[in-house]
């Protein structure tokens, strides 16, 4: 059984990756209306089931909520969706509308509104949610909650569905050439997710608290520097990206390093626009475990995943490349195969609270790549993109040996489209014992 995708865990006819379940139990454990609300609420949703019975013959109507307040569901979820629907046969007219409340890319919400019928209302947003809780299994309701991660054909089989105006490209060339970048000019986007990074833009975690100091994510930007000069040497720009105000701002003075995130981004009139627009019309993006290398993903530019864990945190697409976090058992002083890794828990595309502490108490815990890592995973993008790279004879073995002990198959079947990154597996290949 791949190690995302249980069987016999389903909603509706969507197999849920672990990272989905939990959410989607979260939504059903957090209905916060009294008695008097809840008896009006299923009233309503009565009613909208009365109307959808009458339009089915005609078209299927049904209402999508999306998760706008927070970077991975609103842009690769929202994404995924208006990808499978511009794959479906179904001759059957669709009256699909989405509605929007709280947003944390204004852009983006733009952009979608232009593909699909959306309602931006706050107010009616969070009443229809709680609708939604008390009903969630119901097919009035379209299931946002799939990140399209590992989805197969429904995400590499469509083009990307959100597109900017001529008015919109003019407005990015000008964002583009305040940051001293000619027409021509190549960059890259990068980001490295420290403690002050949170799901929520507007919410930033208490310095203290669980997910600031020990979330699994976090990552250093300084190991992402010789990587970034080997980016300058080929003439090719680097834009830290980021919603917040980094904990470590960059130091340098060489014009080809942007700190966007920690010195230009609260300075703009639009930030919502350049957080869209720079990496969607970038060479390739370099990142973490965090969403905001969905800003890339979602118009289809390659991305180098740098310090992911669990194993089942990989490429969306066939341009994509990754590299993990290793594993320091501190009782022994070494680091675990993957095999072993896996069976202390680090699987699928989540680690809880509960999971990380429970690591803790047997002494595991994450090294993040290494400098010359992240450079090895840079060059070999480079190359990749550039038709330059020259496969290696252990190059489809290695890759096979990794897919074998973790059991890494997309919701079809098949093998994940990205690849492992080469000399990441050749210079530790005690990870695949």
């Amino acid at each position: 059984m791949s190690q995302i995708f249980n069987k016999n865990r389903r909603t509706k006819k969507n197999s849920k990756t672990p990272k989905e379940i939990i959410w989607e139990n979260k939504e059903k454990n957090d209905l916060q209306l009294n008695l008097f609300i809840k008896v009006f609420a299923k009233l309503i949703w009565i009613i909208l089931n009365v109307f959808r019975y009458i339009l089915y013959p005609f078209c299927d109507f049904k209402i999508g909520l999306l998760y706008s307040d927070k970077i991975g569901r609103f842009l690769g979820n929202t994404e995924f969706y208006l990808r499978k629907k511009s794959l479906t046969k179904n001759k059957k007219y669709k009256f699909h509308f989405l509605i929007a409340g709280k947003t944390i890319n204004q852009q983006i919400l733009k952009m979608i509104s232009r593909e699909v019928f959306l309602i931006h209302n706050i107010p009616f947003y969070n009443f229809l949610n709680e609708i939604k809780k008390m009903t969630l299994d119901s097919n009035l309701w379209i299931d946002l909650n799939i990140t399209g991660w590992l989805r197969g054909k429904d995400w590499t089989g469509a083009k990307p569905q959100l597109r900017f105006t001529l008015n919109e490209e003019k407005k990015g060339e000008k964002i583009l050439k305040d940051l001293g970048l000619n027409k021509n000019d190549k960059f890259v986007c990068i980001f490295a997710k420290d403690s002050f990074y949170s799901d929520d833009p507007s919410k930033a975690p208490a310095p203290n608290s669980f997910w600031a100091k020990k979330d699994f994510r976090n990552c250093n930007i300084e190991n992402y520097m010789k990587a970034v000069e080997f980016l300058n040497k080929k003439n090719i720009y680097v834009i830290r990206m980021g919603l917040h105000k980094p904990e470590q701002i960059l130091k340098t003075t060489n014009s080809k390093i942007i700190d966007y995130t920690g010195k230009i981004r609260s300075n703009l009139q639009d930030a919502d626009f350049a957080d869209a627009y720079l990496p969607a019309k970038c060479e390739f993006f370099l990142g973490c475990t965090s969403a905001t290398y969905q800003f890339a993903s979602i118009f289809n530019k390659p991305v180098a995943y740098t310090n992911m864990i669990p194993y089942g945190e990989s490429g969306r697409t066939f341009h994509d490349i990754c590299i993990f976090k290793k594993c320091l058992d501190k009782y022994n002083n070494k680091i675990l195969p993957i095999s072993q890794a896996i069976k202390n828990g680090i699987i699928g595309d989540w680690l809880t609270e509960e999971k990380i502490l429970d690591l803790e108490k047997k002494e595991i815990f994450f090294l993040e790549n290494s400098p010359d890592e992240i450079l090895d995973l840079t060059k070999e993008m480079y190359q990749r993109l550039n038709n330059t790279w020259e496969t290696k004879d252990d190059e489809i073995m290695l890759q096979e040996k990794f897919l074998e002990i973790t059991n890494l198959y997309d919701s079809d079947g098949e093998k994940f489209p990205g690849k492992i990154g080469y000399n990441f597996l050749k210079k530790n290949e005690n990870l695949l014992l």
